[in-house]
């Protein structure tokens, strides 16, 4: 996998996998040459691909014939049709982000015996579906079955910062973000701030901004796409959520939801038998 990814950086040619059925590993091929999602050439399609021209030709025509490409006739480009979303949602469904995620969610607390969320997004604020409830003498309490705010909350914001900036603006444009505390940032420019921190440490923060007494650190899982379709949240009370605790909940966060990433990775696409024959 490591050296497809080199070669690919390189520009070099990446020949199609040996399949029972030469053709249909030659349209795979095609595919993935297509999946950034813009419009590539003929010839560039060839080149990655390692096929001869006609072939890429005939394959390629053949995928915008059954509707998995579509065609710029005068630029002569080909890129992949909204096809292939139908097929993602069918396969997204399948996914039980909360199954796949428990156990991390039980290991970190375990670890930081403070309460753990997991939150989904939703088109207004995110919603938290799961929660394990710290083992502190002193901590929040579960937060499983409630919304929270985007711009206020951890878990809002670790979703928020890896959406489209259309969809941020949106959120911004409904109306006054809310204040739920004197702390809460409500501006959409300082936010933005926030959000591209978030983006470049891989986690955020929020202190006393959603409740007095509380605070929170929370990442994002990402899916096979690479979107953000979840995030986790180490929430509990401010006292002891100083900033070096809070960085290293951080570093905990994102290490442990890359292995959820991979997790889910591996449940949609798994390790293929190395018994195929050409």
């Amino acid at each position: 996998m490591a050296e497809n990814g080199a070669a690919r950086r390189q520009g070099a040619p990446q020949r199609p996998a040996p399949v029972r059925i030469q053709s249909i590993g030659r349209a795979k091929a095609l595919l993935d040459a297509m999946g950034h999602g813009g419009w590539v050439g003929l010839g560039r399609l060839a080149e990655t691909t390692g096929l001869a021209k006609t072939t890429t030709f005939n394959l390629v025509t053949a995928l915008v014939d059954v509707g998995l490409a579509e065609h710029d006739g005068r630029a002569g480009a080909y890129r992949l049709s909204l096809q292939h979303v139908v097929y993602g949602k069918a396969v997204e469904r399948r996914l039980d982000i909360a199954a796949i995620a428990g156990p991390h969610l039980i290991r970190l607390c375990a670890a930081t015996r403070e309460t753990v969320n997991l939150a989904l997004p939703a088109p207004t604020d995110c919603v938290i579906v799961e929660s394990l409830e710290g083992s502190q003498s002193l901590r929040v309490s579960s937060y499983s079955g409630t919304r929270a705010a985007y711009h206020a909350t951890a878990c809002g914001r670790a979703l928020l910062a890896h959406q489209p900036d259309p969809f941020r603006q949106v959120i911004y444009g409904l109306g006054p973000l809310m204040k739920e505390t004197e702390r809460t940032v409500t501006d959409p420019d300082a936010l933005e701030a926030l959000l591209a921190e978030c983006r470049s440490v891989g986690y955020a923060t929020e202190f006393e901004e959603n409740e007095i007494g509380g605070a929170c650190v929370a990442a994002p899982i990402f899916g096979p796409g690479g979107e953000a379709i979840a995030s986790v949240s180490i929430a509990g009370p401010s006292a002891r959520f100083g900033p070096a605790t809070m960085k290293r909940f951080g570093a905990l966060l994102v290490e442990s939801l890359a292995e959820v990433t991979k997790s889910l990775t591996a449940a949609i696409d798994p390790p293929r038998s190395s018994k195929m024959v050409p």
